[in-house]
């Protein structure tokens, strides 16, 4: 079974076993310095009694445990170490990768990019616009034409006495005179436009 563990599910493996071995060293460490306490406890009971036999046992008893202390200290600190430098260089790792990554994105998005295509199209685009910008001054031009010439010919068709009367509120009979022979006039310059 375990071999078909992943490559994640073995480092998770791993970094379980290392945190599990630094807890255990340090449960050790700890019991070693309760056993160092009590041993000089009893060293100074000895003392006390004056039984130098006990007191040279515990005295050696005392240097060992204290001696092994340091030597599973300095273990342990040696472990740390070692995990918080694996530590950085999976980090650094993990730079590595995404640096990598960004850098393939770069480079597949210069060759997805067809830049003479792109040009071409670009200038295709110019041009017809450049088409478009003429066509509509031409428009333009025209319609201004178109306006124009029509206020000189509406003067003839419609004088500025007719619109007084329009605005002064003549209704009636001379209302209705201007209305049909406005529209007569009107009618005369469609046909003049109809012509050109």
């Amino acid at each position: 079974m375990g071999l078909f563990k992943s490559k994640e599910e073995r480092k998770i493996e791993r970094d379980i076993a290392v945190r599990k071995g630094i807890n255990a060293m340090r449960r050790n460490v700890k019991n070693l310095e309760k056993n160092e306490k009590d041993y000089l406890d009893k060293a100074r009971r000895a003392k006390k009694l004056g039984d130098e036999k006990q007191l040279s046992f515990l005295k050696n008893t005392l240097r060992r445990t204290a001696a092994q202390r340091r030597v599973l200290e300095r273990q342990m600190l040696s472990l740390e170490t070692a995990l918080q430098m694996k530590n950085q260089a999976e980090a650094m790792g993990e730079f590595a990768k995404s640096l990598n990554a960004v850098s393939m994105a770069i480079s597949e998005t210069f060759a997805s990019t067809d830049l003479e295509k792109t040009q071409r199209e670009f200038m295709s685009s110019v041009e017809k616009a450049e088409t478009m910008e003429q066509r509509m001054e031409i428009l333009l031009d025209m319609n201004e034409q178109m306006f124009e010439a029509e206020p000189a010919s509406v003067e003839g068709i419609v004088t500025d006495q007719e619109l007084d009367a329009l605005i002064e509120g003549g209704t009636g009979e001379k209302a209705g005179a201007f209305d049909d022979e406005i529209a007569e006039r009107l009618k005369k310059l469609e046909k003049e436009l109809d012509e050109k």
